[in-house]
């Protein structure tokens, strides 16, 4: 989280594209799904006398670069506050080439506060002793990605994260 004076208030980047794990994750996904959808494009041209193959290649290719686009719009999407005298507003940069803002009057806001990580909870079926299938840790992971770097206020009587 940073914190730089911008125009006549502050602005808070809370995340950028590709700083933390799960984004260069996202990132690496990205890569193997767009990849894929080149090599099955490449069957497609090599294999064109063959309509059923044809076919196949273009649903398949079509799913994978779908998949490739998601993946990257996750690892290049980010969240900023800008913070002036009259409002608030909130800028999340959704992916490639969006941007989603909401404004907020600062005499509504209330209780502005940091959420901590969630607590850990144990997967109903990990093992006791030792995680024989990784329950124990997959849930782990996915406690670990969901709880940095949140912000929450309410706002007209809804909670805003």
């Amino acid at each position: 989280m940073k914190v730089k004076d911008y125009k006549d208030g502050k602005i808070v980047i809370l995340s950028t594209a590709f700083d933390t794990r799960p984004k260069i994750l996202n990132l690496i996904y990205f890569i193997n799904f767009f990849a894929g959808g080149t090599l099955f494009l490449r069957m497609i041209f090599i294999n064109a006398d063959n309509p059923g193959l044809v076919i196949f290649g273009c649903i398949v290719t079509i799913a994978l670069y779908i998949a490739a686009y998601r993946f990257v719009k996750k690892a290049v999407a980010g969240e900023e506050i800008f913070i002036n005298n009259e409002c608030m507003h909130l800028i999340r940069q959704g992916g490639l080439f969006k941007a989603r803002k909401q404004r907020f009057d600062i005499k509504k806001i209330s209780g502005f506060r940091h959420l901590a990580k969630p607590a850990l909870t144990k997967h109903p079926l990990a093992g006791g002793s030792f995680d024989y299938l990784g329950f124990d840790t997959e849930q782990q992971v996915i406690n670990d990605m969901h709880g940095d770097n949140r912000l929450a206020f309410d706002y007209e009587g809804k909670t805003i994260t």
